[in-house]
């Protein structure tokens, strides 16, 4: 008779030499798609030796900076039109384009940290014709403080809650399954933005 209990340890047991290849790969993946959860769980895995601490914060300064660049350069080549494909960031841009103008190197710095301004603060800042240069070294240097906080965090909530509970056991499991839900709910919001984008030529 197959003991699903012992095929699920296997599977964790398995999970190690996965994330020893593929690890970062998902904690870049995670935070180009804006998961802070993510980086948190690679700070759990960085207590558990599954993985260095420095490479997840590089992985996750790199995953962040690419996803900004590149919303960044979406509204800078695109404009107007950047926005209306996505109608969601359109509602966020109300918010925000107010202070474009007179913060435009504050919101450059600190739209990653708050919540509701992290996509469309870049597409604004490339459509009003923000500096690219400047942009990119103000984003390099925000998007390397919130991985290192992330990261950080996610290591201490991990080494805290051991102490308290034991060894934390499925993280890699879980790490994987929510990167797996962000990349469909990702694929899920641009099938559901090109009906719109196609409506408007």
């Amino acid at each position: 008779m197959i003991d699903p209990f012992t095929n699920f340890q296997v599977l964790q047991e398995g999970s190690q030499p996965f994330l020893a290849h593929y690890g970062l790969i998902l904690v870049f993946v995670g935070a180009l798609l804006e998961g802070e959860t993510v980086i948190l769980l690679a700070g759990v895995l960085c207590h558990r030796g599954a993985v260095a601490f420095e490479w997840a914060v590089v992985a996750a300064t790199l995953g962040a900076f690419t996803g900004d660049q590149l919303w960044f350069h979406l509204g800078r080549r695109y404009g107007q039109g950047a926005l209306s494909r996505f109608p969601k960031l359109v509602k966020q841009a109300d918010k925000v384009q107010p202070w474009i103008k007179q913060k435009a190197d504050w919101i450059a710095a600190g739209s990653r940290f708050v919540y509701g301004t992290r996509t469309v603060a870049p597409v604004l800042l490339g459509l009003h014709g923000y500096s690219p240069i400047r942009f990119a070294l103000i984003n390099s240097l925000s998007a390397s403080i919130w991985a290192t906080a992330g990261v950080g965090a996610g290591y201490l909530v991990g080494a805290g809650a051991e102490q308290l509970f034991g060894q934390i056991k499925h993280v890699e499991q879980l790490l994987l399954l929510i990167v797996l839900v962000m990349l469909v709910r990702w694929w899920y919001r641009y099938r559901k933005s090109t009906p719109t984008a196609s409506a408007g030529k």
